[in-house]
């Protein structure tokens, strides 16, 4: 009512584009309401979308896992088999061995058995043994003798030879079923393994359709990112403590050591490994892995997201090795980066090991330079076999070219 008197007070002109600019007000509010709905609703999809692919990075990484755990059982399997195999191939050239030793010992008996007949007929042997002649006698008495120990003794070792052909041939029946077992086993794992990496191949399906976008995309690698820094952190402080604590017990030990025997501690292996380890990188080392490189330190990964270290292309199984001697910090699954290994070497290094498909080491293991820790794969998502290798220098990332040869 007020306004109605209001726009009466107004010239005609004014009075409309009052109430034009009142009709835009309104429908500008109108806008604003259905941009803010629109607005809430994309934050519910992008929300829902992140719900998605937590639970799918959640099932990728106990797929991965699984296909860990199975290769890690596979590969026992074969290392079992090839030592029954070597078994096996023993056990059949000592029977060989065994039956051309058999076959020896007849032929020499026969051989005797045949002198004796082709002396003439074996009466004479007893008309020769009951003659007057006493030396000749004597000397038939002894000839028979040695001729029947000689006998005797062949018999004996032709049963024991036969005796221990039975035993070969025996243990090697065992040993042939131990290995159907074992072949048997394995082609289970087998099965097991491609089972798994069929469910995995299906998940990553899945979460790719989630990923479709680029800034999904790249939120999701600075998330992966982030989480592997304050992993690193986590394992850092984790292992700092343990080298402290293997010190002061290798400390504690030598000293009393010393005192006991008044003689110069000498380490053992294993404490030689605990003392060269902490040094640090330097120099050149070899190549974890050799393949064509992918990727290299700096290349942009995804929008501003750049990679942190380099891929390296290899068939998947191809072991991969420490470059230098530490100790394993981390070994576990990590989100972007599947089955990681990383070693620290000390003075703030550290050498990162991903994308593998299995993991032969634990967390507080002291390596060797080349030693194996793992197998490449294609873990954490990854389309294509590779290992994707970073080293870092208290917390900085560096190009690992310069450290490789």
């Amino acid at each position: 009512m007020l306004l109605c008197s209001f726009f009466k007070k107004l010239p005609k002109l004014t009075a409309l584009f009052c109430v034009g600019l009142l009709i835009s007000l309104a429908s500008q509010a109108a806008d604003l309401t259905q941009i803010k709905t629109q607005i809430k609703q994309q934050e519910q999809k992008i929300a829902q979308r992140k719900q998605e692919q937590n639970k799918l990075q959640s099932a990728l990484k106990s797929q991965e896992n699984k296909i860990n755990n199975v290769i890690g059982t596979l590969r026992e399997t074969e290392t079992s088999l090839k030592e029954t195999q070597k078994i096996i191939a023993e056990t059949n050239r000592q029977i060989k061995s065994l039956e051309q030793q058999q076959k020896a010992q007849k032929a020499k008996l026969a051989k005797q058995l045949d002198a004796i007949y082709r002396s003439g007929n074996p009466n004479s042997v007893v008309e020769h043994l009951l003659s007057d002649d006493a030396k000749n006698n004597d000397r038939m008495m002894v000839y028979a003798k040695h001729m029947n120990q000689s006998r005797l003794a062949l018999l004996d070792e032709l049963k024991s030879t036969q005796k221990q052909l039975e035993e070969q041939k025996a243990y090697l029946s065992g040993q042939q079923q131990e290995q159907k077992t074992q072949l048997s086993e394995q082609k289970k794992q087998q099965q097991a393994l491609q089972k798994a990496k069929n469910e995995r191949q299906s998940t990553l399906n899945q979460l790719n359709k989630t990923l479709v976008q680029e800034q999904s995309r790249l939120d999701s690698l600075k998330a992966n990112e982030q989480a592997l820094q304050n992993e690193i952190k986590r394992a850092e402080k984790a292992a700092a403590e343990q080298e402290k604590r293997e010190r002061e017990q290798y400390a504690q030990k030598k000293q009393a050591e010393e005192k006991r025997t008044n003689k110069t501690y000498q380490p053992t292996a294993q404490e030689q490994q605990l003392l060269r380890s902490g040094v640090g990188l330097s120099g050149k080392y070899a190549y974890p892995v050799s393949g064509k490189l992918l990727h290299r330190f700096g290349e942009t990964q995804g929008g501003e997201t750049k990679w942190k270290g380099i891929v390296i292309s290899a068939r998947s199984g191809t072991p991969v090795k420490a470059i230098s001697g530490g100790r394993v910090i981390l070994a576990d699954w990590l989100r972007g980066y599947g089955q990681v290994v990383i070693v620290d070497h000390g003075k703030g290094y550290l050498s990162l090991y991903g994308f593998n498909q299995a993991i032969f080491v634990k967390v507080g293991t002291l390596v060797n330079a080349g030693q194996k820790i793992a197998e490449v794969g294609n873990s954490g998502g990854q389309a294509s076999s590779g290992l994707y290798f970073g080293i870092t220098q208290k917390g900085v990332p560096k190009n690992p070219l310069t450290w490789l040869r």
